[in-house]
């Protein structure tokens, strides 16, 4: 009993380890068709479980319930007085936002008030991908991200990667 258990146990790890990753364009393709207009004037980054949320030009530490898919907690990241006060349509708003934030699986999301996006996505590759879309009237030297390269259409990249 005990080698056929040990067999199925490595068929499961190696049919497992086996599945293709997908890859950045990929990613991107599905990355590029989202509606990033509920983020306007909002950045959210996902640190451990807690988002740090900047809403309203003020810095949030936001906990989310695991089971309830609502806001348990939000304070202030940098003030003294770390009192929020959110309307109940600002809370719903910004619980909105973090689950579809969480859907779209990157590390970070910024929408200016423009509507310029910018997404940070971490790779397996050890490399952050960050890619940044401009409306039509705005330019790389306007929001001062002379750096990135042009990727496809109106998106810009910019990639960082950690040594091995």
């Amino acid at each position: 009993m005990r080698p056929k258990f040990i067999f199925l146990v490595l068929c499961a790890i190696s049919f497992c380890g086996c599945a293709p990753e997908e890859s950045v364009q990929e990613k991107f393709d599905d990355l590029k068709t989202i509606d990033y207009s509920e983020f306007r004037d909002m950045s959210i980054v996902n640190r451990k479980g807690i988002y740090l949320v900047t809403y309203h030009d003020a810095m949030h530490r936001v906990k989310m319930s695991l089971f309830a898919n609502k806001i348990s907690s939000v304070e202030l990241a940098s003030e003294e007085n770390k009192k929020v006060l959110w309307t109940k349509e600002d809370t719903t708003h910004v619980e909105g936002a973090l689950k579809s934030f969480d859907e779209i699986g990157i590390l970070a999301l910024s929408v200016d008030k423009s509507g310029n996006v910018h997404l940070s996505l971490p790779w397996y590759d050890r490399c952050t991908y960050h890619f940044l879309k401009l409306l039509p009237n705005n330019t790389l030297e306007g929001v001062k991200k002379q750096y990135y390269q042009r990727y496809e259409g109106n998106w810009y990249l910019d990639k960082k990667c950690s040594e091995r």
